[in-house]
C-alpha cells in the first residue's frame, strides 16, 4: 500500500503536459476533480466512482465543459500527435471519456451492459464518440487503436469500462510525460486489490486474477506469457516469490458490471 501511495504522489508531482503537445485534456482533468471520488466500494469491491447524477445535471446544458470537450475531440486529428506515449495516453483518455459518455447518454442506468444502452447487453461495438471526424466504438478504441495499434498490453491498466470490477479510473488524465509512471501505479494498485485484481490462497494453491485477463486472453497469452507473468512486475516481493514458484491453479475473479456510480457506493471502511 505504501509503495502504491508513493507512486501516486510521484505521478502527481510530475509536470503537467503542455496542451501544445497534443489534445488539451484539462477540461477532463477538471471533471475528474469535480465528479470522481476515490477509494469507495461497491459490493465490497474497491472502486473509484463518478457522481453521474450531478454530472448529468450540470453537463447536459448546451455550452457545458463536457459538450465543448466532445466538440473539440470531434475536430481534433489524432494523427497529428507524433510522440508514441502521447498518442497512447490520448487514446486511453478517449476510451475512458467514451465509457463515461455511454453511461451519461442513457442515464440513469445500473450497468454499462444495461438493455437501455444495448438490447443484448453488448455495447462495445456501438459507435459512441466522434474523434477527428470519425465515429468510434469502445471496441475500436480498445483493440484497433490501443491493443493492436501499440502492441502494449499495459493499455489494459489504463482503460476503465465504467464498472465496479474494472481497473480503477485514474483521478487525472493520462499524459505522455507521465504515462509509464501512471501505468505502473495502476498495475501496482490492481495487484493489491484482492476483490478484483489478484487474490492468492496459499493454503489451496489457487490464484485468482481479474477477468480482464480472460477477456483478452489471446493477447495476454501470446504477448506476455499469460496473466500472471504480466502481473509479476507489479506484485509485492512476497506475492512475486509465490507466483514465480509456479505451483498454483489459475482461476478468474467474478466480474461485477455494476456501474461505478457514487450513488451506489459506500466509503471504504
Amino acid at each position: 500500500m505504501i509503495r502504491c501511495i508513493l507512486s501516486l504522489l510521484l505521478i502527481l508531482l510530475l509536470p503537467s503536459p503542455s496542451p501544445a503537445a497534443g489534445f488539451d485534456f484539462s477540461p477532463y482533468a477538471e471533471m475528474l476533480n469535480n465528479y470522481l471520488s476515490i477509494n469507495r466500494q461497491i459490493h465490497n469491491i474497491p472502486v473509484n466512482t463518478i457522481d453521474y447524477a450531478r454530472m448529468d445535471l450540470e453537463q447536459s446544458a448546451k455550452g457545458s465543459t463536457w459538450r465543448k470537450m466532445l466538440a473539440d475531440l470531434a475536430r481534433f486529428d489524432p494523427t497529428s500527435i507524433a510522440d508514441r506515449n502521447q498518442r497512447m495516453a490520448f487514446w486511453i483518455n478517449v476510451y475512458n471519456i467514451a465509457a463515461i459518455k455511454t453511461i451519461l447518454d442513457h442515464w440513469p442506468v445500473d450497468s454499462i451492459r444495461s438493455s437501455k444502452i444495448h438490447w443484448f447487453g453488448y455495447p462495445w461495438k456501438q459507435e459512441i464518440i466522434l474523434v477527428g471526424g470519425r465515429e468510434y466504438s469502445l471496441y475500436q478504441i480498445e483493440f484497433e487503436q490501443l491493443v493492436e495499434g501499440f502492441r502494449d498490453l499495459r493499455v489494459h491498466l489504463g482503460i476503465n469500462c465504467a464498472s465496479a470490477s474494472c481497473v480503477d479510473l485514474l483521478p487525472e488524465p493520462f499524459s505522455g510525460e507521465k504515462l509509464d509512471d501512471q501505468l505502473r501505479y495502476q498495475g501496482e494498485r490492481l495487484a493489491m486489490q484482492r476483490k478484483k485484481g489478484l487474490a492468492i490462497n496459499r493454503e489451496t494453491g489457487v490464484v485468482k486474477v481479474s477477468k480482464v485477463f480472460d477477456f483478452d486472453k489471446e493477447h495476454f497469452d501470446r504477448w506476455a506469457g499469460g496473466a500472471v507473468n504480466f502481473l509479476l512486475p507489479y506484485t509485492s516481493t512476497e506475492d512475486r516469490a509465490f507466483l514465480q514458484d509456479g505451483e498454483f491453479e489459475l482461476e478468474y475473479l467474478d466480474y461485477d458490471w455494476t456501474v461505478n456510480d457514487s450513488g451506489q457506493a459506500a466509503p471504504r471502511p
